[in-house]
């Protein structure tokens, strides 16, 4: 005898109400979980957003002093006007490149450093110039630095100064540079004789002694071999040595 397959009743649908139910508790999840998310980064970003106003914007941590260091030709107040930076500025926010940019165009000033202290404290510090020679003129004495940069004006030369006379004398000058680079160069038992550099161009630098003696150097270089020789020469009388050309020196 043939069995016949029962046939299995079909699940029945569940109702369309339990299927709205059931959206809905999922969307509402998805919404709990979205407002969650967002009030914890509303947590954090709030103390974020307050540090930054009164970082960036109160008056709490703002520029209340400038601090000049090392500065002695210039003035703490031609620094601080040369810094530019309005009363009340918050200190996170001073641009310590455009106030070093600034102040370093004050003729004396050879190098600044600017850096805050918190809480309002803009602290510069200053390296000026220090004089390797000076340019006697009408109104006093032009003091030049290694460079050739003009940066002050004396009354006479200071002690410990060699008189420079170059026809342009300034960083872009050729002759200034070259006589400034040979007097540099000399050793301190011949440096501490000469009192006038003298260039009519940069091939022909003339150092003039204390005692009214003339090396005549020519141009830069060769500084060992040349100084050896005026060294030797001036304990001899001559009024005149040039040591321009090492391989032959000429005496008068």
């Amino acid at each position: 005898m043939t069995s016949v397959p029962t046939r299995r009743p079909l699940p029945r649908p569940a109702p369309v109400t339990d299927l709205t139910d059931r959206a809905e508790a999922g969307r509402s999840a998805r919404r709990s979980h979205r407002l969650r998310t967002a009030g914890k980064g509303l947590l954090l970003l709030v103390p974020v957003l307050g540090l930054a106003w009164v970082l960036l914007a109160s008056t709490w941590l703002a520029v209340d002093r400038v601090q000049v260091v090392g500065q002695a030709r210039v003035t703490a107040a031609q620094v601080e006007q040369a810094a530019a930076v309005a009363d009340g500025t918050a200190l996170a926010r001073v641009d310590t490149t455009a106030v070093e940019r600034r102040i370093s165009r004050l003729a004396p000033v050879a190098d600044v450093e600017v850096t805050r202290s918190w809480p309002g404290t803009l602290r510069v510090e200053v390296t000026e110039r220090v004089a390797a020679a000076g340019v006697v003129g009408p109104g006093g004495v032009t003091l030049v630095d290694a460079s050739g940069v003009l940066f002050a004006t004396e009354r006479s030369l200071p002690a410990g100064v060699v008189r420079l006379q170059v026809h342009s004398p300034g960083p872009d000058d050729e002759t200034t540079r070259a006589a400034l680079a040979v007097h540099r160069s000399l050793p301190a038992e011949l440096g501490r004789r000469v009192r006038i550099v003298r260039a009519a161009s940069p091939s022909a630098v003339v150092l003039l002694t204390s005692d009214g003696k003339q090396v005549v150097w020519g141009r830069p270089g060769d500084t060992p071999t040349k100084a050896a020789a005026a060294l030797a020469l001036l304990r001899t009388d001559s009024a005149v040595i040039d040591v321009s050309a090492p391989g032959v020196v000429v005496r008068r």
